[in-house]
């Protein structure tokens, strides 16, 4: 999808009142704590709206950067980044453009929004899900928070399906037929089926004891240039073992999680204004600026240029 806020012709709420969109917010879904952490003044956010029966698929743009805190959720919820990046501080992991962040009940919202990220939100009606998960003769995850890379097949299908509902929400004038809804949410929960049930695979947390090495050595190297024969002999396993176990345990290939790794340690120091783009680059073990710069857009939906921008901006104001 692009980076485009979905779903115009049903706006709820248009305002730079942080109060009046905690209340907005608290009135549609769980509770949220909302707490601005700029003051540039004048910016406005953004909230549009997709229901799908008992399923409402929001899109959200905050116009500055915030902290965004719930207690145990009720429901799963989803957040999908459609530009720019959102950390999730309970995990420690920065959520990119076009993956997925699935919260189920139990689990605990605490998310910081970059200024300007756009992103389509799902909550998905309790009742529905449980009753799913009964049909398919499975129980349902509790408390867990999980992360579906952007090349994962979920995530792909996800993100097509989605890319159909703005379609007919903007062919229809927001006006879907209920019986359409109804259809657009089964598909939805027919596609995540494998991720809300105890059938999926471990969080990263509690890994086999050959891909804990490898990800503990990647992270204490990271600065460093990397690639997957370095892992495959701190695994001590075969190449094919360690693609096997990262796409099973981690949901991405071994190359994927070492480039996304570098572009959350770039991320990070450029937000920090850590020295100008070129040390950022070379500092994260990158070799050609270039391909950095164009790795870096395609993550993050701007350029490490804007990044720095936006980060030497605050700190001047």
């Amino acid at each position: 999808m692009n980076s485009a806020l979905p779903f115009s012709y049903n706006t709820c709420l248009e305002s730079g009142d942080f109060d009046e969109v905690q209340t907005f917010l608290n009135s549609r879904i769980d509770e949220r704590e909302v707490k601005p952490l700029t003051s540039q003044g004048g910016s406005i956010n953004r909230f549009t709206l997709q229901p799908l029966q008992k399923t409402f698929v929001f899109g959200a743009c905050w116009g500055e950067r915030v902290h965004v805190r719930s207690g145990a959720l009720s429901t799963c919820h989803l957040v999908l980044p459609l530009n720019r990046t959102i950390r999730v501080c309970n995990i420690n992991r920065t959520l990119g453009t076009n993956e997925i962040l699935i919260m189920m009940p139990g689990s605990e919202a605490d998310l910081i929004w970059d200024a300007g990220t756009s992103a389509i939100v799902i909550t998905f009606d309790s009742e529905t899900v449980q009753a799913w998960s009964g049909l398919k003769s499975e129980s349902l995850l509790s408390g867990a928070l999980r992360i579906l890379c952007s090349s994962s097949r979920q995530a792909r299908s996800l993100f097509s399906l989605l890319q159909c509902v703005a379609s007919q929400h903007q062919i229809n004038e927001g006006n879907v037929q209920p019986v359409m809804q109804q259809h657009w949410e089964n598909l939805l929960i027919e596609t995540l089926s494998d991720q809300l049930t105890d059938t999926i695979p471990a969080q990263i947390d509690i890994l086999p004891l050959h891909l804990r090495r490898a990800v503990d050595w990647l992270k204490a190297h990271i600065e460093h240039p990397l690639n997957v024969s370095d892992l495959v002999k701190i695994a001590g396993c075969s190449r094919r073992s360690l693609e096997t176990g990262f796409q099973q345990f981690i949901g991405c290939s071994p190359a994927r999680y070492i480039l996304q790794q570098k572009l959350e340690l770039a991320h990070q120091r450029l937000q920090q204004a850590q020295g100008s783009v070129s040390d950022v680059v070379y500092q994260c073990g990158f070799n050609h600026l270039s391909h950095f710069t164009r790795l870096y857009k395609d993550y993050y939906g701007e350029t490490p240029s804007q990044t720095l921008r936006q980060r030497t901006l605050v700190t001047r104001g």
